[in-house]
């Protein structure tokens, strides 16, 4: 609703003279009766008077505001208050004064100001369950105890706020607190601001763009399976299964292997969803496989470690495979090709006891055939250490042992086993001579002795002639008759053989030397770096016979149990680890460090960012991880180069980024969206059907303008009762065009970086001439102070009855005032015009 016409404005008036002229009292109106004005704006004040029967009568308006004279009559004048910028004016008094007698009437003044902008701040993707504050801004508004602010969520009202009276303009904020659920993803969030300035003025309505809420869950990380250790040439499959995410069309799945994507099948149950994919890695190595589920602006990655190893078995040799009784067997492990080399060989016999093993390979034994040798078998075990695992491979070997025999026919060579010498009528008998031969109880094959105390290595062997016996271990000969003082350098394995002319017995001695506990760096690592997430065990290995029993406790805390599990970051720390066996304990501590992948929090990267076109803005990133991750940033669609930061932002700016967080441990993502905003521009207006109008059609004008955020517009035009805007204030409806509506339209977009005006020239067309009209008889007395005062009237030929110009009849001696009520529409004032 606009300001009322120029016959609104000043019927009130003459009637409130006229009927002062009736009554033969002296009166003063003011109309209106609270004018509504804009602040910085201007507005028309009308004081009228009765009659004054001397004539000496004045007419004037006391107001702190600056003035100027506008229209006026006999009986009337109308007062302009220009750049009204006081919001609590006071009132404005017309008074008048004739002869003795004064009279005054006051008029309210109204200040207002329509909001700069309504603006509701965006609303970051949220997980379901949590909530977020909703918050609409009505930016600079006056009077706050007219405004009322509504959110809305879809057609449901949430929040409706009204406000106390303040003095002069003012900025406000609703919010409400929101608790989502996954019904609310996709629904519009609304904003409306009412400005109502009724009785006394229109009603003003602005709303804010619309948000549009973002609803996901993804509660927990995605399990990811897959085995730990994978022969290079082999295929296995690998599962990520992920429950509970929403909306679980929106998720989205990434499986790398050594950072190269794989492709994935998704199978979804109930909230279950499973992507599937098959490993067929070529390169040995320890390779990385991550599987990442995302939705909305949140990401869960999970991650394993897959050893990929190429691994051959070992080859086992005898040299030779049959070799006559007492003669030398060379037996020989030899590793095949293995990737990693990290092996280790092993050479054992049938019952599991080790005869020799080590990194380096081929491992050699040499050994005296015997009797009991023959069909002996001996193992190569070959194990490939990967990781924290390791895999095995075994091959393994024969040998025939051939012994003499005397028989009826002489001596023969055959199996010291089988169908040889068992079927022989004798064997040599022990009174010829004989090879050395060394029983268990005089060469036993294990010794333990305790540190510090003196031991001897004696071993005696029976032969014919008496053998000699040699110990020696490395190539090193040992005495074998004093003892020495035990230390652990004499522990391990010795070879005692005992030689006679006929050859050479040897027996393979273990000495075990005990000892108390010690820890080593070797063992016990003083610094230990773990990976959250995989399993670890807080071991130290200790050095010592018995084999000491270790445990290791934080300082000041209990006991960490035994067995691996899963590392937290809980678990960093320092640790005092005690190994203990019956010789005594040692102590060493042990730091632990955890390192864990990046992950890219709300706090430290806002997934929205808020831009202003001109300013310098940098986008920077902040992610948490150990060690602490590199952090990139490029934008994402129409394959398009990220722009270079200039010392500016432009809106070639805008979109959307993807940030990644990387160190040793993997890498996070997170989207983040760049909106640049910038003030209006390109304001265009468009009158529909044409600025040229004719009296009595209808119009609008339509305004547009670019802009970030959405500008909201305003508008200076000529006032008129005829004026209807539209919900958004965009464009403005003129029902019934008439001579009020001519003149500049002039439309404002703004928004909180700056504001751009356009305008457009509406003419409306005058088809009919004025009406002219004669006041009806007021009396005799009357009428002749009219004609004195120089009457008039005007000829029409229009009907003689209907509302004119109030300036058209004054002064006519056949005026007569009509009044009539409308309900809720305030007074209707018509003049009853009798031809002349």
């Amino acid at each position: 609703m606009g300001p009322p016409g120029p016959t609104a404005r000043l019927l009130p008036p003459l009637i409130l003279a006229l009927a002062g002229v009736a009554r033969g009292t002296f009166t003063v109106g003011a109309w209106p009766r609270v004018a509504v004005v804009p602040f910085g704006g201007s507005v028309a004040i009308n004081c009228s008077r009765s009659a004054c029967p001397g004539g000496n009568a004045t007419l004037g308006l006391d107001t702190p505001l600056a003035v100027t004279l506008g229209a006026g009559g006999s009986r009337w004048q109308s007062f302009r208050l220009l750049n009204v910028s006081q919001w609590s004016p006071g009132t404005a008094t017309c008074y008048g004064r004739c002869g003795d007698t004064q009279a005054n009437a006051s008029a309210g003044i109204l200040v207002y100001r329509l909001p700069e902008r309504v603006v509701l701040e965006p609303v970051a993707a949220v997980a379901v369950g949590e909530s977020r504050n909703l918050t609409c801004r009505v930016v600079e508004v006056a009077p706050v105890g007219n405004l009322t602010v509504t959110l809305r969520r879809g057609a449901e009202t949430l929040r409706t706020e009204s406000f106390g009276a303040a003095e002069g303009s003012a900025s406000v904020a609703v919010t409400h607190l929101l608790t989502v659920g996954p019904g609310d993803h996709g629904q519009d969030v609304t904003c409306h601001a009412e400005l109502s300035l009724r009785p006394h003025g229109p009603l003003f309505a602005r709303a804010a763009v619309p948000v549009k809420l973002s609803v996901f869950a993804l509660p927990e990380p995605p399990q990811l399976r897959a085995p730990a250790l994978l022969e290079a040439g082999t295929a296995a499959n690998a599962s990520c299964r992920l429950t509970g995410a929403f909306p679980a069309g929106d998720v989205r799945f990434a499986v790398t292997l050594a950072e190269q994507s794989l492709n994935v099948t998704v199978t979804a149950a109930g909230d279950v969803l499973t992507a599937v994919t098959t490993l067929a890695p070529s390169t040995p190595g320890s390779q990385e496989l991550s599987c990442t589920a995302a939705v909305a602006t949140a990401a869960r990655t999970a991650r394993r470690q897959l050893h990929v190893y190429r691994f051959s078995p070992p080859v086992m040799e005898l040299s030779p495979a049959s070799a006559p009784a007492g003669s030398e067997v060379t037996v020989i492990c030899r590793a095949g090709i293995a990737d990693p080399p990290a092996v280790r060989l092993q050479l054992h016999d049938a019952d599991g006891g080790v005869l020799a093993e080590g990194p380096e390979s081929p491992l050699e034994l040499r050994l005296v055939a015997r009797r009991e040798d023959d069909g002996r078998q001996f193992g190569c075990r070959a194990s490939l250490a990967i990781g924290d695992g390791a895999v095995t491979k075994d091959t393994e070997a024969r040998l025939a042992v051939l012994c003499e025999c005397r028989t009826g026919g002489g001596p023969v060579v055959a199996a010291a086993t089988g169908t040889g010498c068992s079927r022989c009528s004798r064997c040599i008998p022990p009174s010829f001579p004989d090879m050395p031969e060394m029983a268990a109880s005089d060469c036993p094959a294990n010794r333990t002795w305790l540190r510090g105390t003196r031991e001897a290595l004696s071993c005696r062997a029976a032969g014919n002639p008496a053998p000699t016996v040699v110990c020696g271990r490395n190539g090193v000969t040992v005495s074998t008759g004093e003892p020495e003082l035990v230390t652990r350098s004499r522990a391990g394995t010795y070879l005692c053989n005992a030689t006679n002319a006929l050859g050479t017995r040897s027996r393979q001695v273990t000495v075990r030397v005990e000892y108390e506990p010690t820890l080593t760096e070797r063992g016990c690592p003083a610094h230990r770096t773990w990976v959250e997430g995989e399993r670890r065990e807080l071991g130290c290995r200790a050095d010592g016979d018995p084999p000491p029993s270790t445990r290791c406790a934080r300082d000041g805390a209990a006991t960490r149990g035994r067995g691996s599990r899963a590392v937290s970051r809980t678990d960093a720390g320092r640790y005092l680890c005690r190994a203990t066996n019956k010789h005594g304990s040692a102590v060493r501590s042990v730091l632990v460090t955890v390192e864990y992948e990046p992950s890219i929090a709300e706090t430290g990267c806002p997934a929205r960012r808020l831009w202003v076109e001109g300013t310098p803005v940098e986008l920077a990133c902040a992610a948490s991880g150990n060690p602490p991750p590199r952090v990139t940033c490029d934008k994402l669609g129409d394959n398009q180069d990220t722009p270079p930061m200039s010392p500016n932002v432009t809106r070639a700016h805008a979109g959307t980024y993807q940030c990644r967080a990387t160190n040793t441990h993997g890498s996070a993502l997170r989207n983040v969206t760049v909106a640049v905003e910038y003030s209006p521009a390109a304001v265009t207006l468009r009158v529909v059907p044409s600025a040229n109008v004719s009296r009595g059609t209808s119009f609008s004008v339509e305004c547009r303008a670019e802009g970030l955020p959405p500008p909201t517009y305003g508008w200076a035009l000529p006032p008129a009762p005829n004026l209807r805007f539209a919900p958004d204030n965009r464009s403005v409806a003129v029902a019934a065009a008439a001579a009020a509506n001519r003149g500049l339209y002039t439309c404002t977009a703004s928004n909180r970086h700056g504001r751009r005006a356009g305008s457009v020239m509406v003419r409306v067309d005058e088809s009919r001439l004025a009406l002219v009209a004669s006041l009806g008889s007021l009396g005799a007395a009357a009428a002749l102070g009219a004609a004195a005062a120089g009457g008039y009237y005007l000829k029409t030929r229009a009907c003689k009855k209907g509302e004119y110009n109030v300036r058209d009849a004054e002064g006519s001696s056949e005026a007569t005032r009509l009044h009539r009520q409308r309900p809720a529409r305030g007074e209707v004032f018509g003049i009853q015009l009798t031809q002349p």
